[in-house]
């Protein structure tokens, strides 16, 4: 934008053209020094430089000061100078116009919307996406908070059923257990009824037991000697062997009505009573141990006159079965 700026109180004249930026240093300047008592500066408009030259006279004085500067000013030393002025010329393709300028502002103007709203635009749809990203941390602050409340009720079902398991299990090991060892010792029971126990019979360094065993019965009863030989199975001693100490012997026979014809034989057998020899039935350590519990009973009812007897673990009174807590013969 061009201007004629004549004769400013600070004295300076300027004769040519003053452009815009020269005044803009000019008014950045020091203005501390600017004492005068009168100041009128005059902007004339924009016109080509080729008019100005006809309308503005390049050469004119003017004073606008209604007094002298200097009388004014005695002493300017301590006043800061203002910028010179320099003479610029400019070409008439450098001249800028008022239609110029404001098509430069209204481009820029454009531009600077056209960015505000695109700006506008991004921040919104950056806004958009971060209050989705909000919502979806917010449901899985709920979804989680929902599984861990979850989770803790399972755990303290799984904990609960864990205790029930463990009695339950130890219930059903107990059970378990009992039912294993009743039929164990059910089949063992069984088993040995096919059995006898000799006692007493007189134990010979390289003995053949079964060769003896054989002799005995055949003593005890004669009518069934030849048949011996197929109805005695096995025969061995048990326990370990010790000085001064005959071990009992079991007899396997391989007939049951053969085992139980010598075991009715044997309870008379004069033979038997001479040489000390004794028929017993071949028990188990449980069953020994029941029988044991239940021969005070026994004794005493025999003594009384009474029919006592035992079949297998059990003790029965005439006819009755007794156990070791009815001592008045059940």
């Amino acid at each position: 934008m061009d201007g004629l700026l004549r004769n400013c109180a600070t004295g300076c004249r300027v004769d040519e053209a003053f452009t815009m930026d020269d005044l803009v240093d000019s008014i950045s300047a020091d203005t501390s020094g600017l004492r005068c008592g009168h100041v009128q500066l005059r902007i004339v408009f924009i016109t080509p430089l080729a008019n100005r030259a006809q309308s503005v006279p390049m050469e004119t004085d003017h004073i606008y000061g209604r007094e002298n500067t200097k009388e004014r000013r005695p002493d300017a030393s301590h006043i800061t100078p203002t910028k010179t002025l320099q003479k610029k010329v400019k070409s008439d393709d450098s001249d800028i116009s008022n239609a110029a300028l404001l098509q430069a502002i209204n481009s820029l103007t454009a531009r600077f919307d056209s960015q505000n709203n695109s700006l506008t635009a991004r921040f919104d749809s950056q806004d958009r996406k971060l209050e989705d990203i909000a919502d979806k941390i917010r449901q899985n602050s709920i979804m989680i908070a929902t599984i861990s409340k979850s989770v803790e009720f399972n755990a303290a079902e799984i904990k609960e059923y864990k205790q029930k398991y463990v009695i339950l299990e130890k219930q059903v090991l107990v059970k378990s257990n009992e039912e294993l060892r009743l039929k164990t010792s059910e089949l063992e029971r069984y088993k040995q009824r096919w059995n006898l126990r000799i006692k007493g019979m007189k134990e010979h360094a390289d003995e053949d037991a079964r060769k003896e065993v054989i002799e005995l019965l055949s003593s005890i009863a004669p009518h069934l000697a030849k048949k011996l030989e197929d109805v005695v199975d096995s025969v061995h001693r048990i326990g370990k062997k010790e000085s001064g100490r005959h071990r009992q012997m079991i007899v396997q026979f391989a007939m049951r009505r053969y085992r139980d014809e010598f075991w009715k034989i044997t309870k008379n057998s004069q033979l038997c009573t001479e040489r000390g020899i004794r028929f017993t039935e071949d028990l188990s350590a449980e069953d020994r141990s029941a029988r044991a519990a239940l021969w005070p009973l026994i004794q005493e009812a025999r003594s009384a006159g009474k029919k006592a007897y035992y079949s297998g673990p059990l003790g029965y009174i005439d006819g009755r079965l007794i156990s070791i807590t009815n001592q008045n013969m059940g």
